[in-house]
């Protein structure tokens, strides 16, 4: 553009002065010719650049996101094309789901089989109890019988053999009840073994369950947000690997405008700063936008931890920083299309009056050049 504005001023003053000679070409309009350009030149350089900086180099970036697949296996089949809209949750492709189809059936059945084991721990305890009650009852009129033949046996009314025998009976049916409540003790530890309110050995293959059915309803991939897939090259029948990105899917819940400025240019920019926006694509049109953020830093600037003292060759400084902008008002009929490319001017709040109009007028002549090739 200051190339075009100089070739027209030259243009100009050749047409005055020259060719049609409307003014003496005398040696003080030399000097306002001269000063006049010179003044223009200052201009661009020590005020629009600093006040209203100005860049060639925008374009719109989104959120991208590598799809790919929670485990490895065969495509089963792809449900959409490159490009087309999506929405959030639309299936992209499918993996194979028999494999975890089978583990959900094997888990089902398992699960059916460890309820039917806490049944039958229950079932247990009851006959373990009914054994300890048992033994009990069998004591407690063994011990009855024992304390009668004694008394018998003092009035020289029973044998002393049958005495005995029945103490060794009393101390076998004690053995017997301390073995039952073990046994009761041991079956009431087995069925009261719950995490939350079931059993642990229904608790652990409900779990599975549960993790193969998400691993099963995982083999379906489907979009995480509304936008479309790009570089789409998977076809039903192909193998991937675990967690191999196959497919580049673009959000478009949120666009958003990244441009390179001069460091000279930045002093002034604040968040919430005027802009301007023209696109390529879009020719003549200028679409009004407002400063996001300056990226207060570069990657250049970065040094990688390592055992060695930093080289000449990796000390680059960058002369550019990067500052983001999103437009204020979209237009349905000029969608912002992910890569497009095209040119901003910032207007910060510092920029007087004249500034800012000039360099309005810039940024629209830029545009309405798109409408033809533009190598400036």
């Amino acid at each position: 553009m200051e190339l075009l504005i100089t070739l027209a001023y030259y243009f100009l003053v050749r047409l005055i002065f020259v060719d049609y000679k409307l003014i003496r070409f005398t040696t003080l309009w030399k000097f306002i010719v001269v000063g006049l350009w010179c003044a223009a030149a200052l201009t661009e350089i020590l005020s629009l650049g600093q006040y209203t900086p100005y860049t060639k180099s925008l374009f719109v970036t989104s959120y991208v996101v590598q799809m790919a697949p929670e485990y490895g296996g065969l495509v089963k089949e792809v449900f959409i094309k490159a490009n087309e809209p999506l929405k959030k949750g639309d299936p992209l492709f499918q993996m194979d789901p028999e494999p975890w189809q089978y583990r959900v059936d094997e888990l089902k059945a398992k699960l059916t089989a460890a309820s039917t084991n806490v049944a039958e721990l229950n079932q247990s305890v009851e006959k373990e109890r009914a054994q300890v009650s048992r033994a009990k009852s069998e004591l407690e009129i063994t011990q009855i019988e024992l304390k009668q033949v004694k008394a018998a046996v003092e009035q020289n009314a029973a044998s002393k053999i049958r005495l005995e025998q029945l103490e060794k009976q009393v101390s076998n049916l004690e053995g017997a009840l301390e073995e039952a409540e073990a046994s009761l003790r041991i079956a009431e530890l087995s069925l009261q073994s719950e995490i939350g309110d079931q059993h642990t050995e229904v608790a652990i293959v409900y779990a599975e369950l549960e993790r193969a059915k998400y691993n099963l309803k995982q083999t379906t991939i489907r979009a995480p947000s509304d936008g479309y897939v790009v570089n789409l090259a998977l076809h039903p029948g192909g193998f991937v690997r675990l967690k191999t990105p196959v497919m580049t899917f673009v959000s478009t819940d949120e666009y958003w405008l990244v441009g390179k400025l001069i460091q000279r240019g930045t002093q002034h920019i604040k968040a919430g700063d005027e802009a301007e926006v023209a696109f390529e694509m879009y020719p003549g049109h200028v679409f009004k936008a407002e400063v996001v953020s300056l990226v207060e830093g570069i990657g250049n600037a970065q040094l990688v931890p390592s055992g060695r003292i930093p080289d000449a060759q990796q000390f680059n400084p960058a002369e550019v920083f990067a500052v983001k902008l999103v437009l204020k008002e979209e237009n349905p009929e000029m969608p912002l299309v992910f890569g497009a490319a095209g040119l901003a001017a910032i207007y910060s709040k510092d920029a007087a009056g004249f500034l800012v109009l000039l360099r309005q007028l810039e940024i629209r002549s830029e545009s309405y050049l798109n409408y033809l090739y533009n190598p400036f």
